[in-house]
């Protein structure tokens, strides 16, 4: 590695994907003598890990690269790298608009991180112009020869030095990559390429390592993880095959998946989920309208009716299972009328979480060559009526875990003790945060030694967006 190019700093936008490919390339980076930096002005190599599901994010990326061109003015030594489904998707447009970036790397070419660096510095030495462009990026999607990227990726997955995830206690593994789902809306077919389910002996060696390292929950990574599907050893193995052979782990304590297509949930899936710890009952299935017209329009291959079929069956066969779920306002068309069926089925699925964006046109996508006759104050307004919505019935769902006990994971201090000022205590407790089987975020008081266990905490108030309660008699 160069001596130029000692520190890096890597930020980080978009989905658990891309928090976990931002570690993976850390973690290579340090591999190759490199140190991280905390602040993005002391490193001498800045990477930015990007999406491109929504165009704010995209705006984010073009707005805080574009400060870094007086910087690298002052210091033609720093490096700067654009990575992820951005680099796919916008492509020599990026050099265009950002003539200071010396590299870009697409999602599958994530593994020559150090290579792109090295070529970087080397040519930043040389005085050489931006006219020789540095670019790892995969052919159009119909053009990809199958297996070659992923022979690459697979070392590159197993060399990660650390777990990443929502606390220290939790780690991201991937089971597959791409999405073959064609949503109208979205560009992830385009940037992520077709799916591909990594070998079953490779996720769960993985899991077992990473529970060794002091992991305690582990969540399985996939665009459309429910389509997971891969022949080992003269055997087929789906998502929930996977998912028994994961929970076998010794040493975990939960065990979820993330993101769940309407499509894949089956009664098998369901089983999973209803079989006890360490497997959460906890399930994201992302809806994203409750109107059948937008649905078709989205390219979803299921109506409202039916999505309510599938969450009905899984409250049946797993009781007290926690459904999150994804909502897009002012699609294309999306009238009135429609917006009011999803603001009925938020209501009427009573979520535990909701995640909600308006939309935004995504280029070479169907939904792209429609007209955006949603206006932007008409999506704000939708938006804002959703989440309120939601928080009234998460409020209501909250209210209703009030005197249960959950077994909770504990996953630190409070950031925020303030949010229950009233939690008095004996001197030697704080406030400690920790999550419910349902992915909950539940607070109360206790010693510091109880971080990183599973504990019974009885609930005794709560939030739209907290429960609060006191630990319980083990």
């Amino acid at each position: 590695m160069n001596e130029g190019s000692r520190t890096f700093h890597i930020v980080t936008y978009g989905c658990q994907m891309n928090k976990l490919d931002g570690q993976l390339v850390a973690d290579r980076l340090r591999a190759s003598g490199m140190t991280a930096a905390d602040d993005p002005a002391d490193a001498d190599l800045v990477l930015y890990v990007t999406c491109s599901v929504r165009r704010h994010a995209e705006e984010r990326v073009y707005s805080n690269v574009g400060k870094l061109k007086h910087r690298k003015r002052r210091r033609p030594e720093l490096l700067i790298g654009i990575l992820g489904c951005m680099a796919e998707k916008d492509r020599e447009d990026i050099f265009r608009r950002l003539p200071h970036v010396d590299f870009i790397c697409g999602p599958d070419h994530l593994h020559r991180i150090d290579d792109l660096v090295r070529r970087a510095a080397a040519r930043a030495a040389s005085g050489a112009t931006a006219d020789s462009h540095i670019a790892a990026l995969s052919a159009p999607r119909g053009d990809r020869a199958p297996g070659t990227v992923d022979d690459h990726l697979e070392p590159f997955e197993a060399g990660r030095l650390t777990p990443v995830g929502e606390h220290p206690f939790h780690a991201y593994v991937r089971a597959m990559r791409g999405c073959d789902n064609f949503c109208a809306y979205c560009v992830v077919p385009y940037v992520r390429g077709p799916e591909r389910s990594r070998p079953p002996h490779a996720v769960l060696h993985e899991i077992q390592r990473l529970v060794g390292q002091g992991v305690r929950h582990v969540t399985l990574l996939g665009q459309s993880v429910g389509s997971y599907e891969r022949a080992e050893n003269g055997r087929t193995w789906r998502l929930a095959d996977l998912v028994r052979a994961a929970g076998a782990t010794e040493g975990l304590v939960r065990l979820d998946f993330v993101t769940s297509h309407p499509k894949n949930l089956d009664d098998d899936i369901l089983d999973c989920l209803a079989s006890g710890p360490p497997v959460a009952p906890y399930l994201h299935l992302p809806a994203q309208s409750g109107s059948d017209a937008v649905l078709r329009a989205m390219n979803r291959g299921y109506t409202s009716a039916d999505y309510r079929d599938k969450v009905a069956r899984a409250r049946r066969k797993v009781p007290g299972v926690a459904v999150a779920s994804d909502f897009i306002v002012g699609f294309p068309g999306e009238t009135e009328a429609d917006f009011q069926a999803t603001v009925s089925l938020v209501r009427d699925m009573g979520y535990s979480q909701v995640f909600a964006f308006k939309y935004s046109p995504r280029p070479g996508t169907d939904a792209a060559r429609r007209q955006d006759d949603v206006p932007t104050q008409v999506k704000e307004d939708r938006l804002r009526r959703l989440l309120e919505a939601h928080q009234e019935t998460a409020l209501q769902a909250h209210a209703a875990l009030v005197g249960h006990t959950l077994r909770c994971l504990i996953t630190g201090p409070s950031r925020k003790p303030h949010l229950d000022p009233t939690a008095n205590g004996p001197a030697d407790t704080i406030q400690l945060a920790s999550r419910s089987p349902g992915n909950r975020i539940v607070l109360f008081r206790g010693s510091r030694d109880l971080v990183g266990r599973e504990v019974p905490v009885q609930i005794v108030r709560a939030s739209a967006i907290t429960l609060f309660g006191t630990l319980a008699d083990r």
